[in-house]
C-alpha cells in the first residue's frame, strides 16, 4: 500500500543542527550540503524514501498542510498519461515539509509553505528552511503577463504533492 515517508528522528533538532551549520558556513565562507547538494538527495539521505523511480504523487501539500506532519517528503511531479513521475530536471524539486503559514479563514489553505530543502544550481541553497508561496493559476498568468517571469513548479506551493512509496 503506498504511504508517505516522514523523517524518523527529531525534526526540530535536525532544523537546529542545519541552522547552526549554515551559521558556521557563513563564518567560514563555505557551503555544506547533504550528499551532492541535489534536491532529491536531501530526503533520500534523511529518510527511507528511496530512489525517485519509486516516488508517486500523493495529496496536494496545500490541501493537506494543516494535518501534514513536519518532516514529510514532498516533491513536484510531471503528469503525463495519468501518471505522475518525478523528473530529475531543473524547476522540479523535492524537500521535507516544515509547515504551512498564512492560513485563509475562507479556504483553510496556507498562503505559503515552509520547506527544508537544498539545491545545487547557479544560486546554491544549502540545507535549510525556505518559504514557497502558493500561487493560483490566475496569479501565475498575471505575473507572467506583467513581468514575463514564469513561476516554476519548484517555486509554487500549489505544485507540491506528498511523496508516496510502496
Amino acid at each position: 500500500m503506498p504511504h508517505p515517508v516522514i523523517y524518523p528522528g527529531n525534526f526540530e533538532a535536525l532544523l537546529k543542527k542545519w541552522d547552526e551549520q549554515r551559521a558556521k558556513d557563513q563564518q567560514d565562507g563555505t557551503k555544506t550540503f547533504i550528499a551532492n547538494g541535489e534536491c532529491a538527495r536531501l530526503p533520500q539521505e534523511l529518510t527511507n524514501v528511496g530512489h525517485t523511480t519509486r516516488w508517486r504523487p500523493g495529496p496536494n501539500v496545500v490541501e493537506v498542510a494543516r494535518t501534514l506532519k513536519p518532516g514529510t517528503v514532498i516533491a513536484n511531479f510531471y503528469f503525463e498519461y495519468d501518471t505522475g513521475l518525478f523528473p530529475s530536471t531543473h524547476t522540479y524539486h523535492a524537500a521535507l515539509f516544515v509547515r504551512g503559514e498564512g492560513y485563509s479563514v475562507v479556504t483553510g489553505k496556507p498562503s505559503q509553505i515552509i520547506m527544508f530543502d537544498q539545491y545545487n544550481s547557479a544560486k546554491k541553497h544549502t540545507p535549510g528552511p525556505r518559504p514557497v508561496r502558493a500561487y493560483s493559476w490566475e496569479q501565475m498568468q498575471e505575473i507572467k503577463r506583467r513581468t514575463g517571469w514564469q513561476i516554476e513548479p519548484c517555486d509554487n506551493a500549489n505544485q507540491f504533492c506528498v511523496v508516496l512509496v510502496s
